[in-house]
């Protein structure tokens, strides 16, 4: 399970050529546009549609420079706290391992890091990041809350 901003499954549907309406049964609850998503239902995007052509990548925005030193204590501690008020949650290792692979198709990645709020990017469970913390967020809106383990 996971839960995201219901135009990150629309983009998914758009880029693999399914409907939303196709999808739909993987919806497992909405709260306004935050819907949770079963990743393993079978209606789930996972792949393209078959007989769908992936539309050639887009030109990548430029990327904005990396936060500096303070900037990321900052982000980390802002995340880190709140992390700690929720509960210290941990994400499943498969949204760890789905969390990763977004961000290593995006646009803000250089250096292992993200460039929006500079948390280091790695697959590892329990590693300090919001890769790992399920009450976390991507910055850019790529992928939401999780399920905690």
């Amino acid at each position: 399970m996971t839960t995201c901003h219901r135009s990150h499954l629309e983009a998914r549907c758009h880029e693999r050529g399914y409907t939303l309406d196709e999808v739909m049964p993987c919806v497992v609850s909405q709260d306004g546009d935050e819907w949770t998503i079963d990743v393993d239902h079978p209606a789930y995007p996972r792949t393209p549609k078959p007989g769908h052509e992936t539309p050639p990548p887009q030109e990548p925005m430029p990327s904005r420079e990396a936060p500096g030193f303070l900037e990321k204590v900052k982000n980390f501690a802002s995340a880190a706290a709140q992390h700690v008020a929720a509960g210290m949650p941990m994400a499943s290792d498969d949204e760890i391992i789905r969390r990763h692979d977004i961000c290593l198709g995006c646009e803000h990645l250089q250096n292992d890091a993200c460039n929006l709020c500079g948390c280091p990017v790695s697959r590892v469970a329990g590693y300090v990041s919001k890769l790992s913390w399920a009450d976390q967020e991507c910055p850019a809106g790529k992928w939401g809350k999780a399920t905690p383990q």
